[in-house]
């Protein structure tokens, strides 16, 4: 009887891996990562993972079904799938969002939003998160146009707005896809776009058109891989300083790879938020979650500085001279500085008036971050905002 057992144990193992290495193949041919690797086993089912077994008092659960996906689970939970990256974000144990496993738990109630958890479901094989072609799963799709900005404010409301207190999304797949970030100024690409397929003709590139790589297989590059296109700016100085803080590299589109020769690939442009050129530095895509943030009461007049980190507003997009609410610029303050995406910082010009109090001039919340810098939307303003202007966290 044991022996029975033993031997039904290796068969029911070896299916596993049999539908495993199929989803392999099939995520393969679409040009999705591999899944993760080693499975072992936890509780009643199979994960590569290291799945928490504690979780807040508050939190909602869902237990992972076969079938289900971080975009369909997006759709029911936060009214949007486009807001998968939210998912994600606040269940960080999934190293790839292209894999989910049955039997693992989600964390879903990661904004203000109420909603009916399913029934709890059993372990199996995994299941691929296979979003429709040009969604964020699998890319950027939305990026360049209305869908992507309407999807990603999602139940929330375009840009984030919402009454004080709400736990809002505060900004759009344009914001994040198609602004820029620093880099050091002695950066140099790995790959480039280097031609197209209609260059005779065309001067530069969108959406739906074909362009070749400077890399290919010897380079390592294979079907299905994805990349930024990005463009590089000017060198960015500080406002007042005049220091140096890197070079302001744009985004300017998404592209996958349909298949490699020796040393070029040809490739797909997904999406595109200004025309492409040859030229443009290619960077490894990597899915950027679109943040959330307690929006709570405005600064007002009356209130005092306070002793967290201070920075200046030191780039607007599209070098706009004079911004408001809804409008994407870059801070100086970063990871380093204690500031993470969803940080709310605080707006304000010095009173030109020596000794009187500061002009609070309205809100700004973090998109992104690198070590000294990050990207912020404006969620409020009462005046007209310029580079050099502080920001204080909240």
């Amino acid at each position: 009887m044991l022996q029975g057992s033993a031997s039904m144990g290796r068969r029911m193992f070896t299916l596993s891996v049999v539908v495993l290495a199929l989803w392999a193949a099939t995520a393969a041919a679409a040009g999705v990562n591999p899944p993760p690797r080693p499975l072992h086993k936890v509780g009643d089912h199979w994960t590569p993972y290291e799945p928490p077994t504690e979780f807040p008092a508050d939190a909602q659960v869902y237990i992972i079904k076969p079938g289900d996906t971080l975009w369909d689970l997006a759709r029911q939970y936060l009214g949007d799938p486009y807001l998968w990256p939210q998912l994600w974000e606040h269940n960080q144990y999934i190293k790839d969002a292209h894999w989910i496993y049955p039997g693992d738990p989600l964390v879903v109630n990661v904004q203000a939003k109420t909603a009916e958890a399913p029934g709890e479901g059993a372990g199996g094989a995994a299941t691929q998160e296979a979003a429709p072609q040009g969604t964020p799963a699998a890319g950027a799709e939305g990026a360049a146009g209305g869908a992507g900005e309407a999807g990603a404010a999602g139940a929330a409301g375009k840009g984030g707005a919402g009454m004080a207190g709400d736990y809002v999304v505060v900004g759009s797949e344009d914001d994040v896809y198609c602004f820029a970030y620093v880099d050091d100024v002695d950066a140099a690409p790995r790959f480039t776009v280097a031609s197209g397929e209609h260059v005779q003709y065309q001067d530069d590139f969108t959406t739906g058109d074909v362009v070749y790589v400077s890399g290919g297989e010897a380079e390592g590059v294979k079907a299905g891989d994805e990349f930024f296109v990005v463009s590089p700016g000017r060198t960015l100085r500080h406002p007042v300083t005049n220091a140096v803080l890197g070079r302001v590299m744009r985004y300017v589109g998404h592209i996958r790879v349909i298949c490699t020769q020796d040393h070029t690939a040809t490739a797909e442009i997904l999406s595109s938020c200004d025309p492409i050129q040859i030229g443009d530095w290619l960077k490894p895509f990597e899915p950027i979650p679109i943040p959330m943030a307690m929006l709570t009461a405005p600064t007002d007049r009356c209130q005092t500085p306070n002793d967290k980190p201070k920075g200046f507003i030191v780039y607007s997009k599209d070098d706009i001279v004079s911004f408001g609410q809804d409008h994407v610029v870059m801070v100086d303050l970063g990871d380093a500085d204690q500031v993470a995406p969803g940080t709310v910082c605080t707006v304000y010009r010095d009173n030109p008036v020596e000794g009187m109090p500061r002009i609070v001039l309205g809100e700004l919340a973090v998109l992104t971050t690198g070590n000294h810098w990050a990207t912020a939307k404006i969620v409020a303003s009462n005046a007209p905002m310029s580079i050099g202007d502080r920001v204080e966290v909240k």
